[in-house]
This record gives C-alpha cells, structure tokens and sequence, in this order.
C-alpha cells in the first residue's frame, strides 16, 4: 500500500497511496522500515502529548510562583504588562469558577 519518500541518509521520511517523483518506491504495509517510521510516529506523538501536559503544570507552577512573589512584595502585580495581569487574572478566574462547580457537585452528592 505505501509508496515512500527516503532521505539521503535511506530513512523514510513520508508514506503515500500513490506514487510521484519522490516516493516511486513501493512498500509492503509490514515492510520493517514501514512499521518503524510508523512506530517513531507514535513516539513522537506521546512525546507531543507528554510536552502539552508538562506545560499546562508549568502554567500553574509560574502563577503559584508569581503569587508568592506578590506575598513576599518582591513585586507588584501591576507592573506585570496588562496583557499578563489579564491573562493571570482570567487563569484566577477561570480557577474560582470550576472550583466552585466542584463544590457544588459534592454538595449535591452529600444530599443523596
């Protein structure tokens, strides 16, 4: 089924359903360089997934840090640019508001 593209080096580098200039070469869907440019594919793939859910923990580790900055008055908050201090304050917000879904969801479970 794939047709190929190598690089200079042999490596696949794409698969195709058909053929052009540069992926003439046929393959067998099980073919082992096949299965490993697939495999490498995944690879990265849950190295993508890894990097975004390290993010969002670094997103709330930087705000927990900037809170205590502010406690400690190393800084103001307002000499954050306003696009920060609206983007913190919206994460805050944001914050309040699901924890308040929380709460009310287990108020309502204590009921029953």
């Amino acid at each position: 089924m794939p047709y190929v593209q190598r690089s200079e080096q042999g490596e696949i580098t794409s698969l195709n359903d058909s053929p052009s200039n540069d992926n003439n070469e046929w393959l067998d869907d099980n073919h082992d360089d096949v299965l490993g440019f697939l495999q490498q594919g995944g690879r990265a793939s849950a190295l993508k997934q890894s990097l975004d859910a390290s993010d969002v923990d670094m997103a709330r580790v930087m705000e927990d840090v900037i809170d205590i900055l502010m406690e400690k008055q190393v800084f103001v908050f307002t000499e954050l640019p306003e696009a920060v201090q609206d983007k913190l304050n919206k994460r805050k917000q944001l914050r309040e508001d699901v924890n308040a879904l929380t709460n009310l969801i287990a108020e309502e479970d204590d009921i029953l």
